[in-house]
Formats: structure tokens, C-alpha cells, sequence
């Protein structure tokens, strides 16, 4: 979050007030109040005006990027300069500013010194050149700041939606493949709503808004459109079954990390075998940890990384958008079942979704949803 000063001229007539009272009522008991307030004001009235010549000195070479080393000796010169021509300004109007007030005393001018005071008056020259300089740097490097965050975000968002960008094709690619092959089978009439199914999931997909993360129970929801579009190649060989926990609905995950793992489960675990195989997507709160988990039946990806292609790259985007995200809080891993096949589990930190990001789930979305599978025995 950034912090803004006030404009230059809060900073510039407030600083000069605060020396003109400080001068007033620096020598009270020597010198009449009113007098002091007249000589002082003349005073505070002349640096405040010449001052001015010394931003305009120094806002160029601010802007041009001199060297602050070079700054801070143009900066003593010119405030001897700059307080030298206020000195003899200040000499020669005082007494007849203060004779014609009527504040003046019965003590003589004495003699008339124009630079009388000229290396003092230089050092509230140099403060005033100081702390311009200083509060110049200070919102430049600000500045510098919020464009190099504003840069990184940029990057990063980009980034996201790459790897996000990376699945729509990877997806086609497969759904095309497998309508090939019903064209193929002479299952024309699958192939055809298959193709439709494709259609309205992309239109979906596509049109949404980007979001980095969505309701669980959108992600569910756009799996349920997916396993509709591979049900109706498999049938009753694609089972499914849904464990989602009741306070894990309402979590938000990143939009489509679940869709790669479903993918690999069915390329594994129901394509290749005449029976099909069943597919198990759980999601659980533990604490601060939300951890959904695809299991399948089948014999699976054994290991990170193993796998062909498609599966690497599927893998190896989930990994990079959690990192992306949540960095050392958000891993995917890929354990063995125990009856046989394969478990991906996401783990990342709990965070509840807008509200409004989307209706909880009632139901299975279809009967082979309802069929208990062994992986999740």
C-alpha cells in the first residue's frame, strides 16, 4: 500500500510558517512581540518566495536522474547563492518596512551590511534544498515501486492465464481424438452429440470471466459437464462418485485444476480396459487445509512425472498454477491406492469463495455417480 505526501505547496507554506513563528518568538524579552512578528514575517515572506527558485533549479536535474552526489553540492551552492540575495533583501527592506509600521524603536539602524546573516540564513536554505531533494527521491523510488509491483502483477496474471489457456487445448485435442474414433466406429450419432457437448463446454469455459479461483462447487460443476462429454463415449464403463465434505463446497480452488487430473484418470483408468474403470473426487477440510483428491481404480500414473506427454504436461501446469498461487502452501501429489490405481491430491490453504460464485450442489448430476467404486472403498 502506498503512502502519499501532501501537494508541495502544504509542505512549502506550512515549513515556512513553522520558521516564521519559531523566529517571531525566538528572542521575545529582547525585542517587542509586534515588532519580531513584522521583522520575522518580512523575513519568512522573502525565503518563501525565493525558495521557490531553487525547486525549479532542482526539479530538472531530479528529473534528468543527476547523481544524488552532484545534487547535494549544486544544493550548497545554490542555497548560499539563494541566501545571499535573501539576506541583502532582507538588510535592505527591514527598517524601512518597520519604521513605516510603526514597530520599530528608538534604536538606530546602525550601519548597513547587506550580507550580514548570509551563512546562517544558508543553512535554512540548505535544509529547505535537503528535504525538497530528499521527499523528491522518496516519491520517485514510490513511484518506481508501485510501477515494478503493478509490472510483477501484470506478469504474474498473464502467467495464470497461460497455464489456465493451456488446458482448452489440450481438452480439444482429446475430445476431437475420441470423436474420430466414434466417426470411425461408424457411432455417428454419438459423435454428433459429443460434438455438441464439446461445443457448450468451450462456449462455457471460453466466455467465463478469468478468474484465479472459483467456488468448489463451480469447479465440481464444470467436471460433472466434462464427464458428460466422456460418458458419452464410455457409458456405463465411466463410474463416478462424489465425497465432498459439507463446509468444503463454499472453498475456493483455481478454475480448472481439477479437469488434467479427471483427464489422466480416464485416459488410465476407464479407456484402456473393456470394464471401464471408476473415478473418486473427494474434498475434505483439515484446518486452515483444503485437500480434494482424484482417485481412480485403475493401474494409474504411478509416479510425478511418468506418463506420456499430454500427462506431463497436464501435471506439470496443476503444479506450476498452485505454486503461482499459493507458493510452498499450494503441491499436488500422486500416491498409490491400496486396492489398486492411482490418487492425485491437491492440497492447498482454505479460503472461502465470494459469495455468489455459484449454487451448492444437491445431488449426483447423473445415476453412474451414485455407483460406490473401489478406489473409494
Amino acid at each position: 500500500m502506498s503512502h502519499t505526501l501532501p501537494p508541495f505547496w502544504v509542505l512549502h507554506v506550512g515549513g515556512w510558517a513553522a520558521y516564521g513563528l519559531a523566529m517571531s518568538v525566538s528572542r521575545i524579552g529582547m525585542f517587542p512581540l509586534d515588532y519580531m512578528v513584522v521583522s520575522k514575517g518580512l523575513l519568512t515572506v522573502l525565503g518563501l518566495s525565493l525558495s521557490l527558485g531553487l525547486r525549479y533549479l532542482y526539479r530538472p536535474l531530479i528529473r534528468r536522474g543527476t547523481p544524488l552526489v552532484a545534487l547535494l553540492v549544486a544544493s550548497v551552492i545554490a542555497s548560499y547563492l539563494v541566501s545571499a540575495v535573501w539576506t541583502a533583501a532582507d538588510n535592505l527592506l527591514d527598517y524601512p518596512v518597520t519604521m513605516a509600521l510603526g514597530v520599530r524603536g528608538d534604536w538606530g539602524r546602525g550601519p548597513f551590511r547587506p550580507l550580514n546573516g548570509a551563512v546562517y540564513n544558508a543553512f535554512t536554505m540548505l535544509a529547505w534544498s535537503v528535504l525538497y531533494i530528499g521527499i523528491r527521491y522518496y516519491m520517485a523510488l514510490q513511484a518506481e515501486r508501485e510501477r515494478s509491483l503493478r509490472a510483477e502483477a501484470a506478469a504474474h496474471q498473464a502467467q495464470l492465464e497461460a497455464l489456465r489457456y493451456q488446458i482448452n487445448p489440450h481438452f480439444l485435442f482429446n475430445s476431437l481424438n475420441a470423436v474420430s474414433t466414434l466417426v470411425t466406429e461408424h457411432r455417428n450419432d454419438e459423435a454428433a452429440r459429443m460434438l455438441s457437448r464439446v461445443s457448450d463446454f468451450l462456449r462455457l469455459t471460453l466466455t467465463a470471466p478469468v478468474k484465479d479461483e472459483v467456488a468448489l462447487a463451480d469447479e465440481i460443476d464444470y467436471i460433472r459437464r466434462y464427464l458428460d462429454i466422456e460418458r458419452v463415449r464410455f457409458g456405463d464403463r465411466l463410474r463416478t462418485e462424489l465425497d465432498i465434505a459439507a463446509d468444503a463446497w463454499e472453498a475456493s480452488v483455481p478454475a480448472f485444476v481439477l479437469q488434467p487430473l479427471i483427464e489422466n484418470a480416464v485416459r488410465y483408468a476407464v479407456a484402456p480396459r473393456e470394464s471401464g474403470g471408476a473415478i473418486v473426487i473427494e474434498a475434505t477440510r483439515s484446518g486452515d487445509l483444503l485437500r480434494v483428491s482424484v482417485a481412480d481404480d485403475g493401474p494409474g500414473v504411478r509416479e510425478a512425472g511418468a506418463g506420456d506427454g499430454a500427462t506431463k504436461i497436464g501435471l506439470a501446469n496443476t503444479r506450476e498454477r498452485l505454486r503461482q498461487l499459493y507458493g510452498d502452501r499450494g503441491r499436488l501429489e500422486l500416491t498409490e491406492v491400496s486396492t489398486g490405481g492411482t490418487r492425485a491430491t491437491i492440497e492447498i490453504p482454505f479460503t472461502r469463495a465470494r459469495p455468489g460464485s455459484g449454487p451448492k450442489p444437491t445431488g449426483p448430476a447423473s445415476p453412474a455417480e451414485a455407483e460406490p467404486s473401489p478406489a473409494a472403498r
